[in-house]
């Protein structure tokens, strides 16, 4: 008896890889809003998505944020995402990768003050990390919480997004 439930044991374990969702060279894409808190607006955006192996993805995006108070901002990213199994449909991953954006302010003009405008172009990095859920084949949904290091803008940049692989 003993021998036979070793035995399932061991066979269950081994099944256990072929239980999980095998991704590697797979290439996705999708869409997220998020919110910065140093530019203070929401933004829309699309991502890229690239499993290398089936935990590590590399993910490039850009963003889009509104004008809020005469500043805009656009970002492009390249994250890499180490994935977490937690379940078949769920999964947290810590998340690193570079950033550049495009800061651009400009004055309104009131009476007799004179317009001011100045553009920025900052490299930075990115931490933080992020939770996906299968919602159903080949369609999933994620959100991230990322600290972005910007010099003189950094910032927490929240997102949520769809995604889907090809």
């Amino acid at each position: 008896m003993k021998r036979i439930l070793l035995l399932s044991v061991i066979f269950g374990l081994l099944s256990l890889s072929k239980a999980w969702p095998q991704f590697e060279g797979t290439v996705g894409m999708g869409v997220h809003a998020g919110y910065g808190s140093e530019i203070n607006s929401p933004g829309v955006g699309l991502h890229l998505h690239y499993y290398h192996t089936n935990n590590v993805r590399f993910v490039p995006s850009f963003t889009l944020f509104s004008g809020h108070k005469g500043m805009e901002m656009w970002m492009a990213e390249a994250d890499a995402h180490y994935i977490i199994p937690l379940s078949v449909t769920a999964s947290l991953y810590p998340i690193g990768g570079i950033h550049y954006s495009n800061w651009k302010y400009s004055a309104t003009e009131v009476d007799e003050l004179v317009m001011e405008e100045w553009t920025r172009h900052r490299p930075g990095i990115n931490l933080g990390f992020g939770f996906q859920h299968d919602i159903r084949y080949r369609l999933r949904a994620n959100f991230e919480l990322k600290y972005q290091f910007i010099k003189d803008y950094s910032q927490v940049f929240f997102s949520a997004g769809l995604g889907f692989w090809l």
